[in-house]
């Protein structure tokens, strides 16, 4: 993937560097109770699968333009989208250590991320998204701040487990999310973070390589027990909003 110019929101910006870990990736899409089946076809597929870390409690706040662009690129299935989403890892709402904020890209089966560490402490339960948002931004580098503010609403908080294999020659990697939980924020002044909003229970599988291995991925795959599918966690949180 070639560095230098990339759209947000028809503003061209020139000074991204080399996109991180550009990557084919394979997703499958389970219910929780195929888990005995995917940890008996881990422990049996020739790649020979083993944790590479402990699991982590995985938490989103995921920032959209008014008219909700990234779900409709979502939900017209184009082949090119991105997603702005603030990212930290642990089981509550606030980040002593700050967190991650992210460009998500894809082009058909292929992602990327431009990833910005932000040495922020926040709270989500104590500002507004005003306020959140306000104390974000000055830690934020020129090129994200530009898409922060073109993407300024926080529409959605997901909070899920993941789980992290690799293949045994380092090919592969795969990651399981489960228990995902889904808090709508459109139309929010500030974070509502009481009961989650219901949502189809899934066990979510996605398989990622370099994309030089991607004939190699696909012929270990072959036997996977599912078939190749579709999942948007944005896409399905901010669907199960009642103000949609």
């Amino acid at each position: 993937m070639n560095s230098g110019i990339f759209l947000a929101e028809n503003v061209e910006i020139c000074s991204w560097p080399a996109p991180e870990d550009v990557r084919y990736e394979i997703k499958f899409v389970a219910t929780p109770s195929d888990m005995p089946l995917l940890q008996a076809w881990l422990a049996t597929n020739r790649c020979g699968w083993r944790p590479m870390h402990p699991d982590r409690i995985v938490n989103n706040v995921y920032l959209d333009t008014c008219d909700l662009q990234a779900y409709v690129q979502n939900q017209a299935g184009d082949s090119e989208r991105r997603k702005l989403r603030f990212r930290w890892y642990g089981e509550t709402w606030a980040g002593a250590n700050g967190g991650t904020l992210e460009v998500k890209c894809r082009k058909d089966s292929i992602g990327w991320k431009w990833n910005a560490r932000v040495d922020w402490p926040f709270d989500l339960t104590r500002r507004s998204w005003q306020g959140w948002r306000d104390g974000l931004r000055p830690f934020v580098p020129g090129p994200h701040r530009m898409l922060l503010d073109a993407r300024p609403m926080p529409a959605l908080v997901n909070r899920y487990q993941r789980s992290y294999w690799g293949s045994r020659d380092g090919k592969l990697r795969l990651t399981v999310d489960r228990n995902v939980q889904s808090w709508p924020q459109l139309g929010a002044a500030r974070p509502r973070l009481g009961r989650p909003a219901h949502t189809v229970d899934v066990l979510v599988i996605e398989v990622k390589c370099k994309v030089e291995d991607r004939a190699y991925a696909s012929d270990v795959l072959r036997d996977m027990p599912w078939r190749v599918g579709r999942n948007s966690k944005y896409a399905t949180g901010v669907e199960s909003s009642e103000n949609l």
